[in-house]
């Protein structure tokens, strides 16, 4: 599927949504433009294309009714004050159509609320993300919130973040060094250099985070990099951890998990996680049980799926 297509089926998606909301839901264009995070102008834009497109008639195509009855499902059951919901097509991948909504989001942030920094995460729903986001004349930094997923001495230029930061002329704060140390004393170590300590500050102050949702299962990036060692993972999974958001483990109930392993992890404070507005990207059947596993926590502001995957959280 051509990114162009890709783009004209977000498009249509939004256009449709907008209209439902419109003459169904008889929300007015601000209101909508609330609710889903985007402006006035472009919510009347999407309107009239719906209109234009004949995708008003009786009714309005797509059955919307569902997809925001899922919503704010998940708002109450989890607590969360974001959740948006995207199709799944299957002439689309989820992951560019989940790429496309976080690339929203980001311009959303930078255009209503003025954010020019954002934490990011890793994995490749930020890479999708990188992929859709329009490049824009206006400096937006991008900061990193855990160590890498190689452990070597190349320099990766076509990382997730490396390339958001390309598409906003900004600045990329990447602390290059992995995500697991092989000990705490080297973790401590590394937190004394100076330009690394600075980066961890810059990250944790991050108004706006941005990142996937990841665990140990056999395909997840944490396993296939073979960054942990077995003994490490072993002892993960011994102390009942199920999802991963930037190197914070957690079990089924959504408690964080603490011990020798996760010590040794380099990551931005677990605190700074609820203090700011931090938005989860991940979807697909795999990854049901560790996105249920995260939102249990309470840590984190908002989340951004596909629709089947919203049916067994």
């Amino acid at each position: 599927m051509k990114t162009e297509d890709l783009k004209l089926s977000d498009e249509i998606f939004l256009s449709k949504k907008c209209a439902w909301l419109y003459y169904i839901s008889n929300l007015n264009q601000s209101q909508i433009a609330k609710k889903i995070g985007l402006s006035k102008m472009r919510v009347h834009r999407l309107i009239t294309y719906a209109d234009k497109s004949g995708f008003v008639k009786t009714f309005v195509e797509g059955g919307f009714d569902k997809t925001f009855k899922f919503e704010k499902l998940l708002k109450e059951k989890y607590q969360i004050k974001i959740c948006e919901l995207i199709p799944n097509d299957k002439d689309n991948s989820s992951i560019e159509m989940l790429g496309a909504a976080g690339a929203r989001f980001i311009m959303n942030q930078i255009k209503e609320n003025n954010i020019t920094e954002f934490g990011i995460g890793t994995g490749n729903t930020i890479n999708a993300i990188a992929k859709w986001l329009p490049k824009t004349s206006m400096k937006i930094d991008f900061i990193t919130l855990n160590g890498s997923l190689t452990s070597h001495n190349s320099i990766q230029t076509e990382t997730g973040i490396n390339q958001l930061a390309h598409k906003t002329k900004g600045d990329c704060y990447n602390i290059g060094v992995p995500l697991i140390l092989e000990s705490i004393e080297q973790k401590k170590i590394l937190e004394q250099i100076k330009f690394i300590r600075e980066i961890i500050i810059k990250a944790n102050n991050t108004k706006v985070k941005i990142t996937g949702v990841g665990g140990l299962f056999e395909t997840s990036q944490i396993v296939k990099s073979k960054i942990f060692s077995e003994k490490s993972i072993d002892e993960l999974n011994k102390a009942g951890a199920v999802g991963e958001v930037a190197g914070n483990f957690f079990d089924k109930n959504g408690n964080l998990i603490i011990n020798k392993e996760t010590k040794k992890i380099f990551s931005a404070s677990i605190d700074s996680f609820e203090k700011s507005t931090t938005v989860l990207i991940a979807g697909g059947k795999n990854k049901v049980n560790q996105i249920k596993s995260v939102l249990k926590s309470g840590l984190f502001t908002g989340l951004i799926t596909d629709e089947e995957t919203a049916k067994y959280l």
